[in-house]
């Protein structure tokens, strides 16, 4: 009887404690600050590649896909 009330006891308090951190971490969150306005204009130096359908591949891509 001894085992199972310990048992009890263990899951009791763990159950607490994850409650206790779970609410921590959403006060956590809900604290942030979230000031973006606009749009956010990225530093990549890569170029922009389109691609577009009108390749033999793509052709052939798209009539199979339907």
């Amino acid at each position: 009887m001894d085992v199972k009330n310990s048992r009890r006891e263990f899951l009791k308090t763990t159950t607490k404690a994850s409650v206790a951190v779970a609410v921590g971490g959403l006060a956590l969150a809900g604290c942030k600050d979230n000031k973006q306005v606009g749009v956010l204009k990225g530093k990549s130096t890569k170029e922009e590649v389109l691609y577009t359908g009108n390749t033999e591949y793509w052709k052939t891509y798209y009539s199979v896909a339907k």
